[in-house]
């Protein structure tokens, strides 16, 4: 088959062959170290990681739990309902309607309080459709002047008396009350001694109570 040229060649090329064969045998090793020390690094990376900052995973499934353990509570101790009589009636048996619409006819009142009551105000009354948010505030050194009509009053009074007696948070209730008991006053004094025409100040709720001075003689 071969000629005598060809069998001289043949030693040649089984050489050839077996260099290529320890070639490809160093590259193939090359490439499994390459692939270890890289599944090294990440590792070692990924462990760094976790002790620098932590598990971003275990964060996420402490916050999961946590919610779900809330969501359990509120379903084992559920808000209970507000008697529709409760919702709809003063704790002094006044009737609630009148006072209502004595506040409605209310064309303008001036309220006088601090910016973040105001804010509480604003927060927990606005979303009422009947609240009209003022489109100027003045203010001086914290405290704020605004003007609202008839309507936002029967907003405030209605939000604050909801707010007083559902919120979670008893701060929230108290500060509620207090200012659900400020414009009620206000409004039961229109009630008492109502005017109609123009000759007198128009209606001012003014949230800044103090205490009498103390008297420095003995």
């Amino acid at each position: 088959m071969f000629g005598s040229g060809n069998r001289d060649l043949l030693p040649q090329i089984l050489q050839d062959l077996g260099q290529l064969g320890e070639r490809v045998n160093g590259q193939q090793h090359a490439i499994d170290q390459a692939r270890q020390d890289t599944s090294t690094r990440i590792t070692t990376g990924l462990a760094e990681i976790r002790r620098t900052v932590g598990d971003p995973l275990a964060d996420i499934r402490h916050e999961l739990a946590a919610i779900k353990d809330s969501m359990s509570e509120r379903a084992r101790h559920p808000a209970q309902p507000i008697p529709v009589q409760a919702a709809s009636s003063q704790p002094d048996g006044k009737d609630p309607s009148k006072l209502l619409k004595a506040a409605a006819g209310i064309s303008a009142a001036e309220l006088q309080m601090h910016r973040d009551t105001w804010a509480f105000l604003i927060e927990h009354a606005a979303g009422d459709r009947h609240f009209h948010v003022p489109g100027a505030v003045d203010e001086n050194n914290g405290f704020v002047t605004v003007h609202v009509s008839g309507p936002s009053i029967v907003a405030a009074v209605t939000s604050l008396d909801r707010v007083s007696r559902t919120d979670r948070d008893p701060v929230t209730c108290a500060i509620a009350g207090h200012l659900h008991q400020r414009f009620t006053e206000t409004v039961d004094q229109i009630i008492k001694d109502l005017h109609r025409d123009g000759d007198v100040e128009h209606v001012k709720i003014v949230i800044d109570d103090r205490a009498n001075p103390v008297d420095d003689e003995y």
